[in-house]
This record gives structure tokens, C-alpha cells and sequence, in this order.
């Protein structure tokens, strides 16, 4: 696990560690072999709700929304408007032509994720480099332009998806590609036989009409007080003065 230091305060030389790939994948997981060798102040968010270590978020948008996956997409238990939708989004990508873990996807798309972002290029590069390594894609054609690109990743006991985002081009916003590529991905990780589809934590409203589970992540903290007051972290572990 490599580390990033945050600066809050440099006038006042407040700052705190933290995974470095924290923005970059779905959950954070500490061990207790970890916890001996943690840079101090220390701060980690989104830790899995299964993880041992950590206290529980009291924030809505820190629930988890994990869809339990049965044996057939028509037994989800969607949300009424969300079905409805589903039928019409399938029509609007009819010619929607689909290319599983295209070569250079996330290069080709990359460029729609920054129009919204701005992220920092070496924050970009990093992300490009793990999600290749991790993750994989289906790329949305429409009369061979590309318009989407879906990125999601699964877990090392290949029972669970994570969906890491879409990269998409605002144009076609009326087609709802992402969600027609998300619906295309939840049913083929239906055939596979995967367990969950995990949309991450987050209380933004689509999540919610797929019938998530939601339970809270949990967070980890060795802080000082002046620095938990900031932050507004109400539990944590003291920080010994001048450490």
C-alpha cells in the first residue's frame, strides 16, 4: 500500500496521509498488519462495510449500493420507473454496435472524462495505468464512432463487479448509453453467474432504482484533535502530541 500526503494547512503545517489509490477503486481494506505501519496523521475513507478495521460513516452518500444478483435480470427488484426506462433505452441504442476490451479504450475516451473532471494529468495517467491492469471495458459504437466507454472491474474471488464509471461522449446524451451499458453488463454478469454488481458507495439517485443493498463503509482515523475537527471526523484514534 503506497501513501499520499494531503496538505490542509501549510501555514499551520496540518496535513494527513492516505492510500494513494483511494480515488482510483471502488473500496479501501486495511489488515491488522497494516495498522503497525501507517504514516500518522492518517485518514482513509470508502473502506469495505466487511473489513474489520475502521468505524462506521454516518454519511448518506457513504452507504454502499451492492445489487444482489439472481438467476435471471427480470427478477431484479428495479425500481418501477427505472424498468420502464430500461425498455425505451434499449430501442434509442438499437444500432449500438458493442466491442468487448478494446485496445487503447480508455485512451480513446479519456478525453470526455476531463471535460467533466479536469483531472490532474498525472492523477490521469496513474488512473489510466492501474484501471488497464485492473479493469475492463465495453465500448459503444454508433455508425463507427465511439460514444461510451463502460469500465468496471471485478474482484479477486470473481463473485463480484465493481462499476468504475463510463466515459462518454455528451452529444448522445439522448441515447443514455451509460445506462444501456450498464444494463448490458449486469445481465452478462447475470450469465456468468456473479453474485453482486457493486455501484459503489454514493447517494446519487440512479444507484438507488436498481434495488441496492445498502450497508455503511467505514473509515479509519489516527488523528490529533485540531486536525479531526476539520476534517469533522467524530471518531478516531489520538494522536500522541508531537508524533
Amino acid at each position: 500500500m503506497e501513501f499520499e500526503k494531503i496538505i490542509i494547512d501549510k501555514n499551520k503545517k496540518l496535513f494527513y496521509w492516505t492510500w494513494k489509490d483511494i480515488a482510483y477503486f471502488p473500496y479501501a481494506w486495511l489488515d491488522e498488519k497494516d495498522i503497525k505501519n501507517l504514516p500518522k496523521p492518517f485518514f482513509l475513507w470508502e473502506i469495505h462495510p466487511d473489513c474489520k478495521i475502521g468505524f462506521e460513516s454516518k454519511e448518506e452518500d457513504q452507504l454502499t449500493n451492492i445489487i444482489k444478483l439472481p438467476d435471471s435480470f427480470d427478477k431484479l427488484h428495479l425500481d418501477n420507473d427505472l424498468r420502464k426506462d430500461l425498455r425505451r433505452v434499449e430501442k434509442k441504442n438499437a444500432e449500438i454496435k458493442l466491442v468487448y476490451n478494446e485496445k487503447d479504450a480508455l485512451d480513446k475516451s479519456k478525453k470526455w472524462f476531463l471535460e467533466l473532471w479536469k483531472e490532474d494529468k498525472k492523477d490521469l495517467q496513474r488512473r489510466i495505468k492501474l484501471w488497464k491492469e485492473r479493469c475492463y471495458t465495453i465500448s459503444a459504437y454508433l455508425n463507427g464512432e465511439l460514444i461510451a466507454v463502460h469500465i468496471a472491474m471485478k474482484n479477486e474471488k470473481k463473485e463480484t463487479i465493481f462499476y468504475m464509471g463510463c466515459w462518454w461522449n455528451r452529444k448522445y446524451k439522448s441515447l443514455s448509453t451509460p445506462t444501456f451499458l450498464l444494463k448490458k453488463d449486469i445481465e452478462k454478469a447475470i450469465e456468468d453467474g456473479m453474485q453482486y454488481y457493486d455501484l459503489e458507495v454514493g447517494d446519487q439517485p440512479y444507484k438507488k432504482e436498481w434495488g441496492v443493498i445498502e450497508k455503511p463503509s467505514k473509515y479509519y482515523a489516527i488523528l490529533a484533535k485540531e486536525l479531526a475537527e476539520i476534517l469533522e471526523v467524530e471518531k478516531y484514534i489520538m494522536m500522541e502530541e508531537g508524533k
